[in-house]
């Protein structure tokens, strides 16, 4: 696993705590489609997020938590804040990363890029293997 120097996201593991919430795209940015099925599932050591049908990203507590979930690596760390579940998942071989916050009490998500990369905000492109920011090209 790589080692960064990034403080991972504050706030408490809440072990065995879950949430199913649906994707708000309104905000700007949004790096999902509106109405995508988002879950948190608590594992050992932190988290299973599932982000829509098949992308499925691994989170950690307290540090970094490195998976490949369609070819590309992806480091994650998250936390509760509350009721609030929030994530921050860095898209490693890129300089963009996305902030997922999950209201529990509301069921609504959003996930938004840091800077919006200029080929595309869909982040399921972004973690494909090979890059396919620009399918019509391929």
């Amino acid at each position: 696993m790589r080692r960064l120097s990034l403080a991972p996201v504050p706030g408490s593991a809440n072990p065995g705590r879950s949430v199913t919430a649906r994707l708000d795209a309104s905000a700007e940015g949004s790096a999902l489609p509106d109405g995508t099925k988002v879950v948190v599932d608590s594992v050992d050591g932190g988290w299973l997020l599932g982000l829509g049908p098949g992308l499925d990203i691994e989170a950690s507590h307290g540090g970094w938590r490195e998976s490949s979930p369609l070819g590309r690596p992806v480091v994650t760390a998250g936390a509760w804040q509350g009721s609030t579940f929030a994530a921050e998942l860095h898209v490693i071989t890129t300089p963009h990363r996305v902030r997922l916050v999950v209201d529990a009490d509301a069921g609504t998500a959003v996930a938004t890029w840091s800077t919006v990369p200029p080929s595309s905000p869909n982040l399921e492109l972004h973690l494909t293997s090979p890059l396919m920011t620009q399918p019509d090209l391929a």
